[in-house]
């Protein structure tokens, strides 16, 4: 049990960051960015935009005006669903946050300065993540249990509409958009998951789009994603809210849990998409936090779930669900390492493909499964 709790504290630890002051009130609108800071890192706040203590926030952006290509990125930061995971993650972000994360950051995605960077000179948006609720909540009115916060705005999903709405408003008037690539990682990849048809119905079904989750895996396996693990975070978030109504219509496979019916749902509805799917098998990260569906969700868990268990799930995963969805890729590694996407090369190769030229393929509908 000890061990345990320091493993997990290490491990919420590193994927949490520190808080910072409320945002500069500036007003500046994406037009006045294209035109005044093209190609900077720039924020652009929204007061209806709300973090998890109800504070205003906003989104950062690289914008190119002779770019009709929109890559979205949302970030990661651990979850918020009882007093332990709480306390590691953010509950505010500011422009302040924004800037300083892009000055240090690394990652080949947000390198504007590297001819590796595929994406260097699209427009890029930049969702932080501050909402605890893996940027799929739409509960004004949170209270965690388990020795967690009360009365948290946990709005991750309906925040992402605001910036949706001024995406659509700013590229109508400039021409549309050619393609579109929305990628995420960790609570980032599970919010992928649970707003790509937002960004389909906001931004347009027509469009080229490639869909990246990365570390986001929500597992068919009721041994990991337990009843009682779904109803906690269905419960706290209200995943429920985002479900389309046409839902058990759609899918043709028999499914557990609501949240579970996406991965076919999506490819069904947007057949024109091409969906990734990362994940290192025994992703240490998400096995901590599966680890509180155990043991009928007792807190605090007294066993982590095993590198092995996790990995058979992901195994399960492709080969009940995804193989079956042809426009669903995977690129499965061998590690117990979390994200992708943060890499400084995306180098990382599996079976002699590189990720970087993976993602390549995937944009052109060429991507095969990829898997240690």
């Amino acid at each position: 049990m000890k061990n345990l709790f320091l493993f997990l504290c290490a491990v919420f630890i590193f994927i949490s960051c520190s808080k910072a002051d409320a945002i500069d009130e500036n007003g500046r609108t994406l037009l006045e960015v294209a035109s005044n800071h093209p190609n900077k890192a720039s924020w652009i706040e929204n007061s209806e935009m709300k973090s998890r203590n109800g504070d205003a926030m906003g989104y950062g952006v690289y914008l190119n005006p002779n770019s009709k290509k929109l890559a979205i990125f949302l970030d990661g930061g651990g979850a918020c669903f009882n007093g332990f995971t709480c306390s590691n993650n953010r509950d505010r972000y500011s422009e302040e946050d924004f800037l300083t994360r892009v000055a240090s950051e690394n990652a080949l995605i947000i390198n504007r300065n590297s001819d590796k960077n595929q994406f260097k000179d699209w427009n890029f948006v930049f969702v932080p993540y501050a909402t605890g609720d893996v940027h799929s909540g739409s509960n004004t009115a949170a209270n965690v249990p388990n020795g967690g916060p009360k009365n948290q705005t946990m709005v991750g999903f309906n925040n992402f509409t605001l910036v949706l709405k001024d995406l659509k408003n700013y590229f109508e008037d400039t021409g549309g958009i050619t393609e579109i690539v929305f990628m995420g990682s960790s609570a980032g990849g599970f919010g992928v998951i649970s707003n790509t048809l937002q960004l389909a119905d906001i931004l347009g079904k027509n469009i080229p789009t490639t869909v990246i989750v990365d570390a986001g895996q929500i597992l068919m396996d009721e041994t990991l994603l337990t009843s009682c693990l779904a109803s906690a975070w269905d419960t706290l978030w209200n995943f429920s809210a985002f479900l389309p109504e046409d839902l058990d219509q759609t899918v043709q496979k028999t499914y557990e849990h609501d949240i579970q019916k996406v991965y076919e749902y999506v490819a069904v509805k947007l057949p024109a998409f091409n969906f990734g799917f990362l994940s290192y098998y025994e992703d240490n990260t998400n096995r901590g936090f599966y680890s509180f569906g155990q043991e009928e969700c007792a807190y605090f868990p007294t066993s982590l779930v095993s590198g092995a268990a996790f990995k058979r799930g992901l195994l399960n995963l492709k080969t009940t669900v995804l193989d079956d969805l042809e426009n669903w890729k995977v690129f499965y590694a061998n590690g117990e390492l979390h994200t992708f996407l943060n890499d400084d090369n995306l180098d990382q190769t599996v079976n002699n493909t590189n990720l970087n030229d993976w993602i390549a393929q995937l944009r052109a509908g060429t991507a095969l499964n990829v898997a240690e």
